[in-house]
């Protein structure tokens, strides 16, 4: 009964599977054969006077899109070879494949702490190298540092230098907009904060704050129900 049942398990998860699949792929071919005609019909919708300030708004939230993501395609790669160094100092088996995993899993700010118990129970369960990274103390305080030293060098010097020239953004503007976007969302939330965080900045920059000026220098009307005149 156990093994009828762990088959049909297996079968269902491959058939859930393949089937999420053939999905992805169905829609992804509608959507890459009719993108022009999807984009087309959008552009109808904006008004007239509207429209050249509207593409020229979509075209930096592109340039900030697509800028966090080969941001952190670049560091996620950096973090790959830094992990896997750092896993080998500290005796882990299968350092190599560790670091890349680990290293995979930064391309969402902060899901690299997954690294922590996973790489404890590796180093439990295969103990290597010197006596003393055989200790519990070492086992467990090992990875722990690991992972600091990754998100540090990530937080104070990739993300910088690379995340925020491409969304314009400083580094406590990213940190908070990660923290917030994880409070509500969760990993899905920690994906998608900076861009969405880079493309407010835009509105802020572009649309409202020219405006706002506008009005305290007295070039626009009050736009509050406050004026008695």
């Amino acid at each position: 009964a156990d093994a009828i049942q762990t088959v049909a398990n297996l079968t269902g998860g491959a058939f859930s599977l393949g089937f999420m699949g053939f999905l992805t792929a169905f829609f992804f071919f509608f959507i890459a054969t009719g993108w022009a005609k999807f984009l087309a019909f959008t552009d109808k919708l904006i008004p007239a006077k509207h429209r050249d300030e509207a593409h020229r708004l979509i075209g930096e939230f592109d340039r900030v899109i697509s800028g966090f993501v080969r941001g952190r395609l670049i560091i996620a790669l950096i973090q790959a070879v830094i992990f896997a160094i750092l896993y080998t100092l500290i005796g882990t088996p299968a350092a190599l494949l560790f670091g890349i995993v680990i290293g995979l899993l930064s391309i969402v700010p902060y899901l690299a702490i997954i690294g922590i118990p996973a790489t404890i129970i590796a180093m439990w369960l295969d103990p290597a190298g010197p006596t003393w990274q055989n200790s519990w103390w070492w086992t467990l305080i090992a990875p722990i540092i690991v992972y600091n030293v990754g998100q540090a060098v990530d937080d104070y010097f990739l993300t910088p230098a690379i995340q925020g020239k491409a969304t314009d953004m400083d580094t406590p503007t990213i940190l908070f907009s990660s923290i917030a976007g994880g409070a509500l969302l969760g990993v899905f939330g920690l994906l998608i904060a900076i861009p969405i965080a880079a493309c407010v900045k835009i509105l802020l920059r572009e649309v409202f704050w020219p405006r706002f000026s506008a009005w305290v220098e007295g070039r626009e009307k009050d736009f509050l129900p406050i004026d008695r005149e």
